[in-house]
């Protein structure tokens, strides 16, 4: 089977953008960039959650609410951000996001109760919000199929990369300045790169909507059931390294912030090189001649399932040495899930790419904020982490199941 690399023509239109209009110059000069420091700042609080604990005496309850206001505003936003997109054009969209999650990060730097912390937490969600279903259709409008699979692992990886530089950078800054001068930082500079995208906004000029190919609506709603029900799982089960990880590696094994800074950059790290080698893998195994779902979903199902049997033995070892290892190996998992997911959305959405993307992202996202709260507050009443193991099984059973009911598109 050969996969067409020909501009369709929503990618034709883009001819008129000038320098701008090539799409690897656009990758490297607005999504990368963007894609990165949005990590980067997102992960700022989870990294400096156990200084802030201590700084203000929140109990582990308080500081995960603190955490998880993100995750609730970035998911419910997530259902206007398609249309959005739509109506402003994703380089603009792109250029309003990033000053004002930047200003709410910097809003933050003068937050001085738990209060005020949830409040510029969860502006900064809303402010992230548009960012990905945004990128989504930049790369769906600017690379062929052949390619968008590889694309979508390099920004997953610089997703992860921020994180694995945003961790150390995080722990460096606050503590040889304080946590406040570090969001105001990352903050400055995400108001510097508001000006490279708006210059990108301006220059370049957004394609209609293609109209050929238009997906039939039944499968459009059953991918917003397999896919986005997958997608909640697989962040459910991730969310353990985005929100709870810092804090159970000091709650459980009393590390140090010096130690635990590089350990959360190491599962950050695994998961950018899984993601990477994902991608290309399935873009691979596309141009070799096997069929969109075979190139996509069961790639997504190993890693689901990986990740979840080793992140739940891990949480059951009594031993630091022995429980970061499996960690490590249940992120690689967890990439090859996220590269599967996101080329499933890419593959099968086709003109309901943008709703597709924005109901994933608001599922996902709203696992990360519940999930890992859930996960909490059960160590808190129970004292263990049994219950939490628990809802990891389960969340990667189901999302397997969801996974396997993802089918090709119907043509209409």
């Amino acid at each position: 089977m050969q996969i067409s690399d020909a501009l369709s023509p929503a990618r034709q239109d883009l001819k008129a953008g000038g320098h701008w209009s090539n799409p690897w110059l656009t990758l490297g000069l607005v999504l990368l960039p963007a894609t990165f420091l949005m990590a980067i700042d997102k992960q700022a609080m989870v990294v400096m959650a156990p200084l802030i604990q201590n700084s203000l005496g929140c109990s582990l309850g308080q500081i995960t609410n603190i955490i998880s206001a993100y995750s609730f505003t970035y998911a419910l936003c997530q259902l206007p951000a398609g249309w959005m997109c739509r109506r402003l054009g994703a380089a603009r969209t792109y250029a309003l996001a990033c000053l004002f999650w930047s200003l709410a990060l910097l809003s933050t730097a003068f937050a001085n109760t738990i209060t005020e912390l949830i409040l510029c937490r969860a502006l900064l969600g809303i402010g992230q919000a548009p960012d990905w279903t945004a990128a989504l259709i930049t790369v769906q409008q600017r690379f062929g199929p052949i390619h968008r699979s590889s694309v979508i692992a390099i920004l997953l990886a610089a997703l992860s990369l921020g994180a694995v530089i945003g961790a150390p950078l995080s722990v460096f800054l606050m503590t040889s300045l304080s946590w406040r001068l570090c969001f105001a930082i990352y903050g400055t500079v995400g108001i510097l790169l508001f000006g490279i995208l708006l210059s990108y906004s301006r220059n370049v000029a957004e394609p209609s909507a293609p109209q050929n190919g238009a997906l039939a609506e039944p499968f459009a709603l059953s991918c917003l059931y397999t896919i986005g029900g997958a997608y909640f799982c697989l962040m459910g089960v991730e969310g353990f390294f985005l929100a709870l990880f810092p804090l159970y590696l000091q709650n459980t094994f009393h590390l140090n912030m010096s130690h635990i800074g590089w350990y959360v950059s190491a599962s950050y790290f695994v998961i950018l090189l899984s993601k990477l080698l994902g991608g290309f893998a399935s873009d691979m195994l596309l141009r070799a001649g096997l069929s969109q779902w075979h190139a996509r979903v069961p790639l997504g199902i190993a890693g689901l399932g990986g990740g979840t049997a080793f992140l739940a033995v891990a949480l059951l070892t009594s031993s630091s040495a022995a429980m970061l290892p499996l960690a490590l190996i249940a992120a690689a998992f967890l990439g090859l899930g996220q590269v599967s997911i996101w080329s499933c959305v890419q593959e099968f959405g086709g003109a309901s790419t943008a709703r597709v993307s924005s109901w994933t992202q608001f599922l996902g996202n709203l696992s990360i904020a519940v999930v890992p709260l859930a996960m909490s507050w059960s160590v808190t009443f129970l004292g263990n982490w049994g219950l939490a193991d628990g809802i990891l099984v389960f969340l990667g059973l189901a999302g397997i199941v969801a996974l396997a009911c993802v089918r090709g598109p119907v043509r209409a």
